[in-house]
């Protein structure tokens, strides 16, 4: 027995594994979820929406719209895309009719954009949640959802996380600070002092980017640069 390829099938198909994977719960779950991306795929809804969505969707996780936040995020797609396109994606948003769905929209980023770059979407959410100088609960769990539906393990999550977070005291030296970036804390060992930065290296070189906007390339190369600096610096002064 032959089963159609109809794309309007695609949802009912998708019932079947929901439910062998989470009963009535988990085949809701799944048609939901299909129906949701087949919107979105039968639209012309770009990679840079989706992830304006999130950002606004991220904002507001908190239960309040922190204007340090609004400028950060608007900051960053004016840099990274230009600012006509930049009023142009913004006036978009609010026409289009595109999912709330914070792992529909993660899926769509991931079938849009190389898995090399999944990386700096958490670091671009991170960025956002600590522009106002707390990452809430609830701002954690977001991002946590994100990371988790680009198969990122917690550990992977937690190093990201923990270049945006500081979680020593307030008053820390430079090399706290140079840990913090490469996304550890004061007890870490020269050993994994190496291998952050050799992560983070290959997350931020510059041939990893190819085809992405100028902007974005700029701002890696920034932060590649600040990688550098951090790992020279601890290995003088902390290793």
């Amino acid at each position: 027995m032959l089963i159609s390829t109809d794309r309007k099938y695609y949802k009912f198909v998708a019932i079947i594994p929901g439910y062998l994977l989470g009963g009535i719960i988990g085949a809701s779950a799944a048609f939901l979820l299909v129906r949701e991306l087949m919107k979105i795929n039968n639209s012309t809804i770009g990679y840079e929406l989706v992830l304006l969505k999130l950002s606004s969707l991220l904002v507001k996780a908190d239960g309040r719209v922190d204007k340090n936040e609004v400028k950060y995020v608007r900051d960053f797609f004016v840099i990274t895309f230009g600012n006509r396109k930049a009023e142009g994606l913004f006036k978009k948003l609010k026409k289009t009719d595109i999912s709330s769905s914070v792992v529909v929209l993660t899926h769509l980023l991931a079938k849009t954009i190389a898995p090399a770059k999944h990386y700096s979407v958490i670091q671009f959410l991170y960025g956002v949640a600590s522009s106002d100088g707390n990452v809430s609960q609830s701002e954690d769990d977001f991002i946590f959802i994100v990371g988790r539906s680009l198969n990122y393990s917690q550990d992977k999550i937690n190093q990201i996380r923990n270049q945006f977070v500081n979680t020593s005291k307030k008053n820390y030296s430079k090399i706290s600070e140079y840990l913090q970036l490469l996304g550890l804390d004061e007890t870490a060992t020269a050993a994994e002092i190496k291998r952050a930065y050799r992560t983070l290296a290959k997350e931020y070189h510059p041939d990893k980017l190819i085809g992405m906007s100028e902007g974005i390339i700029n701002l890696a190369k920034q932060k590649f640069q600040e990688i550098q600096a951090a790992n020279e610096y601890l290995i003088k002064n902390y290793v």
